[in-house]
């Protein structure tokens, strides 16, 4: 028996934002987020309660991830919640961040999300030179940029500042790192719903991942053994602003984050280390006049999606063919990728467009 492999980013980032992936399991076919995919999300709970929020994308990045995975719940927003990382630098500095902010990294283009190389991640038998040699200094470098901003804003600063604000760092899979213990037992999402795709039925929970929580209420080099869950954002959101009742089962049943925070003084952050991020190589746009035909799986889910959303939205693609059953070539599939980006995702577009480069 052959056993085939099949990413599942899109599924780990809806729980992060959902407390569930609407029962899809794996990124292929990506129509599925992108139409069937109607959870309720915490951006839609906050707008529903007063809330404000924004998601900061790393640029050049034209699209946001969160959107694309919660598309039926969040498309209305695309235009006017989604910014580039840079305003969330300008909001640090005049303590004007809202009230959550999510911040995604840059996931194609000299990404820096702490991926292996993009660039044999997308044309099959392909190692295209769109990424620094290693995604790990560009991930530490985005970081340091992240605290920096947080840690500038100080105790003073009226608006937002260190002592209002948490910085809370978590990540959707391990880097392949091994993990001795098992992953336990954990509520459906939905128990009302047997099996999910592939006939997965959700009761059993992931393998440990990192969190890093940075707050001046929180002791320095503290560590926390309990478990908590990708969940435990939501369930603590809900429980500290009153937004009503759980999302899921999920995150009904998750420990919440409010026994982290115990000191009474807080902590300077003038004391706090300044990190130097090592120097990041620099990004090399690539040249895709030249492409094999082949794409690679995550673009195998990503592309054909994307064509038929187009299709069905009714954005204006240039590239885009007639037929949206038509062979669709790598360097056509991300052209039409970047012209709705730019139509779906504008600031994203204003700030960090790479459609030049193609």
């Amino acid at each position: 028996m052959a056993l085939k492999i099949r990413s599942v980013q899109f599924t780990n980032r809806s729980f992060w934002t959902a407390g569930t992936s609407s029962g899809f399991v794996v990124n292929d076919p990506s129509t599925n987020f992108l139409f069937k995919n109607t959870a309720e999300t915490i951006f839609n709970r906050l707008e529903a309660h007063g809330k404000t929020w924004k998601i900061y994308v790393c640029e050049p990045d034209p699209i946001s991830f969160t959107g694309f995975i919660n598309m039926p719940s969040l498309k209305q927003y695309f235009k006017t919640h989604i910014v580039p990382f840079s305003e969330y630098e300008k909001d640090c500095a005049n303590g004007t961040l809202p009230d959550f902010c999510l911040i995604e990294p840059n996931l194609l283009a000299a990404h820096n999300d702490y991926h292996p190389a993009f660039g044999r991640a997308l044309i099959q038998g392909v190692d295209l030179p769109i990424d620094p040699p290693s995604s790990i200094l560009g991930g530490e470098a985005f970081l340091t940029r992240i605290y920096n901003a947080y840690k500038g804003m100080g105790t003073t600063q009226a608006g937002s500042n260190v002592l209002n604000t948490t910085l809370f760092i978590g990540w959707d899979e391990p880097g392949g790192t091994y993990d001795h213990v098992a992953p336990p037992l954990v509520p459906a999402p939905d128990p009302s719903v047997p099996k999910g795709q592939q006939g997965f039925d959700f009761r059993r929970s992931g393998y440990r991942v990192p969190a890093v929580m940075i707050s001046p209420w929180i002791p320095e080099k503290t560590v926390f053994t309990k478990e908590f869950r990708h969940t435990s954002m939501i369930a603590s959101l809900r429980k500290a602003w009153n937004l009503g009742k759980p999302f899921t089962a999920r995150d009904a049943s998750a420990r919440t984050l409010e026994s982290c925070f115990t000191l009474t003084t807080p902590r300077d952050p003038s004391t706090w280390p300044t990190p130097v991020a090592r120097p990041v190589p620099e990004y090399k746009a690539p040249d895709l006049n030249n492409l094999p035909p082949a794409y690679s799986g995550l673009a195998k889910a990503m592309i054909p999606g994307v064509v038929k959303f187009s299709h069905a939205a009714g954005y204006p693609t240039p590239s885009m063919p007639k037929d949206p059953n038509s062979p669709i070539t790598p360097k056509q599939g991300i052209k039409i990728a970047l012209e709705l980006a730019a139509e779906m995702f504008p600031q994203l577009a204003q700030k960090g467009d790479i459609k030049s480069q193609y």
